[in-house]
This record gives C-alpha cells, structure tokens and sequence, in this order.
C-alpha cells in the first residue's frame, strides 16, 4: 500500500473510478436485486462504502483539528456489523441515481479530509494510512470485485 497522502489519494482515484464504473454499468433492477447474503442488494452495498467513507472522513476531520479520529460517546468502529446495518437502513427506498449522488458526495468529502491532515500524519502504520486501507482503495476492490463475481454468476 502507498505511503504518501498524494500516492493514497491518486490509488483512491483510481479504485473509486473502478468501483463506479461497475455501478454505473447495473441497471435499476440489477441495482434492486437483493443477492447479498439474502438480504443486501448493490444499493445497500454502495450505501454501506458511502457510510464508511463518511465516518473515516469525520475521523479525519477531527484528527486535523488535533482530536482522537472516533468521536467519544459513538459506537466504536470496531463494531462493523452495527455500523453497517446502519448504513444499509439508511438506504432503504432510494433510487440508483441517489445512492450514487451520495457515494460521490462521500467521495468528495473523504478526499478533503484528506487533504486538511499534514503530510506527516501519513506514512506506514500511522492512522490516516489504516483510515485509507479501511475506507479508501481496498474497500472499492473488495466491492467491485464482489459485484462483479455475482454478476458473472458466481453465488453468494
């Protein structure tokens, strides 16, 4: 994994192109057809990337104004399974093209945040380069691929 926030930012800039183009490729129904466990569908799925991506933004918002990333008092992000069904309820009853008015939107904002931390908060082991490996590149591959796994026919 890189190192530099310009060398994260540019991988993030490629991975959530990639990401996008397999969305933007489904049609409404695909994009509505619950596959995932027997109960998500790629509209809770990019909601559940959008959310991550909103939490690790206000993380680093708060690591720029010299705070701890997670808030005291949230539900701590160790606890994925909560955040996550969260997310997947905030999509509930939205369309294609919202969802990905979000996800871009979450995209944006994350890319900000970014950029508001020095260049010294990034490097190896340190925060902002595991807040990129949670929220950033990895996470747009490990969904994309998934998409197009069940797409290709492949179960899940």
């Amino acid at each position: 994994m890189p190192d530099s926030r310009d060398d994260l930012l540019a991988e993030f800039d490629q991975s959530y192109g990639d990401f996008r183009a397999v969305l933007e490729r489904l049609d409404e129904a695909e994009f509505e057809k619950i596959w995932l466990d027997g109960r998500w569908r790629v509209r809770e799925i990019t909601a559940h990337v959008t959310g991550w991506l909103g939490q690790m933004s206000a993380g680093m918002d708060r690591m720029a104004r010299g705070e701890r990333p997670s808030q005291e008092g949230e539900t701590p992000w160790t606890e994925v399974d909560n955040w996550n069904e969260t997310f997947a309820q905030h999509a509930r009853g939205k369309r294609k093209g919202q969802i990905l008015r979000e996800l871009e939107a979450g995209a944006n904002a994350f890319k900000e945040s970014a950029l508001k931390l020095p260049e010294d908060r990034f490097g190896e082991g340190k925060t902002a380069n595991r807040i990129f490996e949670a929220a950033g590149a990895p996470h747009f591959r490990e969904h994309a691929e998934m998409i197009r796994e069940w797409q290709s026919g492949q179960s899940y």
